[in-house]
């Protein structure tokens, strides 16, 4: 059966939700149903093995529909690996991983259930690291526990989902490269598993094996975290940074780690926050979007290859509603667009070029 969109509908596509992951692009729609673009996590058919550092490479630039559920909530797209909660709470995973997922060793780009955490309500993809959030605040982590990442004692190296004892309630948690940071209800921080960089921004970089909060006296309202650095948003609309910062990822200064949360300026409020692989967005109450950090795809949308150390608004973006970032490709909710920009080598930005080094529009949307 021919799940491209082309072969189903030729309606207005109204996108409510977008998530970038190593090599695909998902869009959620207010419908509820899911488009995807790229190679592995994609939705796309692929074959039954392909290379874990790699994604499908012979691949058109139309985008598929994720051929079940019906109707998905959250979507997550991570290293090859997609996760998306369904309106009845349960979690779906579909992609490729050689190593097994949630105990699932099969699976395949038609989503299969993963049925150990109910009642779910936010679902995260990494890098063989995976993390949950139920109605009640709890969150279970699963994958490889390299460093403590999961945050939980846990003898398996590829672990099953297990929720972390001692947390208060969450709403939200982002995963790096072998570390999670989460954010609590109450506006707080927790950070666990690798800190070689202070990606856990605890003042050392020490490895954490269970979750220690970060002494931050400002209220968050939204984290992203990029391989080895961390963003953080306040509730005034002010940006916060720390971790590794080889690439000006975490936003001035020429050391090559900070350790402990340190300020980003902007001329304006800013309203939402991503981070890349070693690169950094955030979108300001304008409509327009800043970019900074590496930009050997052209990731940051400025028009070059050259990366930055400090915030720098990409040119002839305007009106934006939402943003996200993959490992090396950025995405964004324009007003009647969805636009990408950076790395475009499996067809995660449709018909755009290989390094597509300024936004390009790849969707209409209402």
């Amino acid at each position: 059966m021919d799940n491209s969109v082309a072969a189903l509908k030729t309606d207005v596509f109204q996108a409510t939700a977008i998530s970038g992951g190593k090599d695909q692009t998902l869009v959620l729609l207010k419908s509820g149903e899911v488009l995807g673009w790229g190679g592995a996590g994609s939705g796309r058919v692929t074959p039954p093995f392909v290379d874990i550092c790699s994604a499908l490479k012979e691949t058109d630039a139309k985008p598929v529909y994720v051929t079940k559920p019906s109707r998905y909530s959250t979507i997550s797209a991570g290293f090859g690996v997609s996760l998306g909660i369904s309106d009845q709470q349960q979690i779906f995973v579909w992609g490729f991983c050689q190593v097994g997922v949630g105990g699932k060793t099969l699976f395949s780009e038609a989503p299969t259930l993963l049925g150990d955490i109910p009642n779910a309500t936010k679902v995260l993809a990494g890098q063989f690291l995976y993390a949950a959030i139920d109605q009640s605040g709890k969150v279970f982590t699963w994958g490889f526990n390299t460093d403590g990442a999961l945050g939980r004692v846990e003898t398996q190296i590829n672990a099953l989902p297990g929720w972390i004892d001692g947390l208060p309630i969450i709403q939200d948690v982002a995963i790096g490269d072998r570390f999670m940071i989460a954010l609590s209800a109450d506006g707080g921080l927790y950070a666990w598993g690798s800190n070689s960089a202070g990606q856990l921004g605890l003042g050392h970089l020490n490895t954490i094996v269970s979750p220690e909060p970060i002494l931050f006296i400002p209220r968050v309202q939204k984290i992203a975290a990029g391989s080895t650095h961390v963003l953080v948003l306040t509730t005034d609309g002010k940006v916060f940074a720390w971790g590794s910062n080889n690439f000006g990822q975490t936003g001035g200064g020429t050391q090559s780690y900070i350790d402990h949360p340190q300020p980003i300026s902007f001329s304006e409020k800013i309203t939402a926050i991503a981070a890349g692989m070693h690169y950094s967005l955030a979108l300001g109450s304008s409509g327009k979007v800043y970019a900074w950090g590496w930009n050997g795809f052209g990731q940051l949308g400025l028009g070059d290859l050259k990366s930055r150390s400090a915030p720098t608004l990409i040119p002839r973006l305007s009106e934006v509603r939402a943003i996200a970032a993959g490992e090396t490709h950025a995405l964004a909710i324009g007003k009647n667009q969805l636009l990408g920009w950076g790395s475009n080598e499996f067809g995660q930005l449709g018909k755009a070029v290989v390094k597509q080094m300024t936004p390009y529009a790849f969707l209409e949307i209402a």
